[in-house]
């Protein structure tokens, strides 16, 4: 079976590069009110670059699921430190702060979900230029300060790379094939001095992107670090997106336009939240809470429900759950909608 569909992958890929994915700020820009599901899986080499390349990940492991929720940074405990933020990328329960606008993505800094330790760039580092194709390719400089709790812990300097590396077909489990897939190859090397003890860093991430697909279907990262004793560590990270389809369609939205209006209120809040939605004819629907990591935590309705107007509360505490946020998620015949709240 796997002969016969590299040899069909192969025609593919010929015929399909007569156009080429070619990354935008419209349709992959980092901005708020978008949500990005990913599946964590275990690593896999990273395969050819170049043009025609076929990179078969149809064997990945999947470990668990996990969601990234990109959002505005007022709503974050770093809005005052990084005020030249635009967008705050919540994933593991830590933030990323990115100025985002047509022509770049910089990354302004990092900080812990409590908000107790976070990094800072004086000399932002660049993710991404527009337009981005295959044989695009920047490098720069970036560097920073570690703190904890406002008191500077060390420092980081360093140099990164980045580059459209390979044009092909991507194949994920399930034997989805993706004709045009763009990879990007980012290489970051630095020195960090942490509680003056020194390090060197070196971390390779690939990202695998799509036309109409904002967020990268595929990420393998790889990190070596050199300790000041001569021992080195190297540790790996994969992730990819289970939802998308071979006919790939438009990014997850949480404000989605849809037959049915969600509303969420007040949001954020602090003891019970409210959602209200309108069904204009009888409908089979499942109404569910899941935290940031893509755990669903409670089915508040499954079921058919008549026409008319609903309404459901959740909290957090009431379940046995911290404050923090999280994802609600109506789906009404096959139609998702998802909006991400927030618990004081």
């Amino acid at each position: 079976m796997k002969q016969i569909l590299l040899v069909t992958v192969s025609l593919f890929a010929f015929i399909g590069l007569q156009s080429q994915t070619t990354l935008r700020y419209s349709t992959h820009g980092l901005t708020a009110n978008h949500v990005n599901n990913m599946s964590l899986t275990k690593y896999a080499e990273p395969g050819d670059d170049g043009r025609n390349a076929i990179w078969d990940y149809r064997d990945l492991e999947l470990t668990r699921d996990f969601t990234g929720i990109l959002d505005e940074p007022s709503i974050t405990k770093g809005a005052h430190i990084f005020s030249n933020a635009n967008t705050a990328l919540q994933e593991f329960n830590s933030f990323f702060f990115f100025n985002s606008n047509g022509k770049r993505i910089e990354q302004h800094g990092y900080m812990s979900a409590n908000g107790n330790v976070y990094i800072t760039y004086d000399e932002p580092f660049v993710k991404m230029r527009y337009p981005f194709t295959y044989g695009s390719a920047f490098d720069g400089k970036f560097s920073g300060t570690y703190n904890a709790n406002e008191k500077q812990l060390g420092t980081l300097n360093g140099t990164y790379k980045v580059e459209g590396d390979g044009i092909g077909t991507l194949i994920l489990p399930n034997d989805k094939i993706f004709e045009n897939a763009l990879r990007v190859k980012e290489v970051k090397e630095y020195d960090q001095t942490l509680n003056n003890r020194s390090y060197q860093i070196s971390t390779t991430t690939y990202r695998w992107y799509l036309e109409n697909h904002r967020f990268p279907v595929l990420v393998l990262i790889c990190n070596n670090t050199v300790y000041e004793d001569g021992r080195t560590h190297t540790s790996t990270q994969a992730a990819y997106n289970t939802k998308v389809m071979n006919e790939v369609a438009p990014p997850i939205s949480i404000t989605t336009e849809n037959a049915v209006n969600l509303k969420a209120f007040p949001n954020p809040y602090k003891d019970k939240i409210t959602f209200g939605f309108v069904l204009k004819e009888n409908s089979n629907i499942n109404l569910s809470i899941f935290d940031i990591n893509g755990r669903q935590v409670k089915t508040l309705f499954a079921g058919q429900a008549e026409a008319g107007e609903k309404e459901f509360t959740f909290s957090g505490k009431q379940v046995g759950l911290g404050a923090g946020a999280y994802i609600v998620k109506l789906n009404v015949n096959g139609k998702v909608i998802s909006k991400k709240i927030l618990e004081l």
